[in-house]
């Protein structure tokens, strides 16, 4: 008798830890699978993988190279795809354009491209910008991808030409006679104009050429179905990118800490080597990492988009408002 009921209390309590385990994971069964390329994207992720942040939820942050972002969203089998993902703005305007699939969250980063120049070179500015980059000699890297059309859009706004040609970080260089700027992004930029080797200084900005805020480079895109299936983490997860920007510039925050977080997520983090060599808050602050919800981007978005089409039609698509996903908190 005593060794029935022994094996009856066994049964209950195998029964009620089956419950109570199915209970704390309840909701969370589901990776939440969330992509950013290496670079300034990353950033915005950082504080939520520092503290390893999941919301509740399973959530599996990684961080690719930014030649895999298209793959991450074209699967054939929606469930390989990427739950939420940053992009480049043009790239999800041209993938993700109905809204039917993706909706826009926010914007995480607003430029981080920058005019190097001879050290002796004169700061552009707005008042100065159109007639001294004039008929200038420009080596743009990415000539083709987003520095290029930013660049060229940012000539367009200032109805100004150049002289355009494509270059590789080796050969940015002050001592090159061949051009009288580059365009370089973070952290390239600072790596150069820190070198005393290639005689170069940051003489512009072009977000700051462009406008007041930047422009609105990366975006975090999110799959329609889980908005409309778990809109409570959304605007948790977005609550929380709200303040990424200012834990990355936080003086308590190393950079070891920063970079520790983003090789973690690496697929193979042993053998990777890191966007950021030289991650100082310099670095960080030109970067301009900052989330801004669609209410406060979703117009430069829009404009940006329309400007990017006029200068090269193939590199982006206009969109309407079911690409925005506007939260009601």
């Amino acid at each position: 008798m005593k060794k029935f009921l022994a094996t009856v209390l066994l049964a209950v309590i195998s029964v009620v830890a089956a419950i109570g385990f199915t209970a704390c994971n309840n909701g969370s069964a589901t990776v939440i699978d969330v992509y950013a390329p290496d670079g300034a994207p990353a950033l915005a992720l950082a504080k939520l993988m520092h503290e390893e942040n999941d919301f509740g939820e399973n959530v599996s942050y990684h961080i690719v190279d930014a030649g895999t972002l298209a793959s991450r969203v074209t699967a054939e089998e929606e469930d390989k795809n990427a739950d939420l993902i940053i992009m480049p703005v043009n790239m999800a305007s041209k993938l993700l354009t109905d809204g039917s699939r993706y909706k826009m969250l926010g914007a995480v980063t607003h430029g981080n491209l920058y005019i190097l120049a001879n050290k002796d070179t004169e700061p552009l500015t707005k008042d100065n910008f159109a007639q001294n980059i004039s008929g200038k000699r420009v080596g743009v890297i990415n000539l083709s991808e987003f520095p290029g059309v930013m660049f060229n859009t940012l000539l367009a706004d200032y109805e100004v030409e150049a002289e355009l040609s494509s270059v590789d970080a080796q050969s940015v260089l002050g001592t090159d006679k061949t051009h009288d700027y580059f365009i370089v992004p973070e952290p390239a930029a600072s790596t150069k104009a820190g070198n005393a080797a290639t005689e170069l200084a940051i003489v512009g900005s072009v977000q700051e050429l462009y406008g007041e805020g930047g422009y609105p480079q990366a975006v975090i895109m999110a799959k329609t179905a889980l908005i409309e299936s778990n809109p409570a983490f959304i605007n948790n997860f977005t609550d929380a990118l709200i303040g990424a920007g200012e834990w990355l510039m936080s003086d308590s925050v190393t950079s070891d800490m920063i970079l520790s977080a983003i090789k973690a997520h690496y697929p193979d983090p042993d053998n990777t080597t890191p966007a950021f060599t030289n991650l100082t808050k310099n670095v960080i602050s030109g970067c301009a990492v900052r989330f801004e919800e669609v209410s406060s981007c979703k117009t430069a978005v829009q404009s940006l988009l329309t400007k990017f089409k006029a200068v090269n039609a193939q590199f982006a698509k206009e969109v309407n408002d079911s690409f925005f996903y506007m939260s009601v908190k």
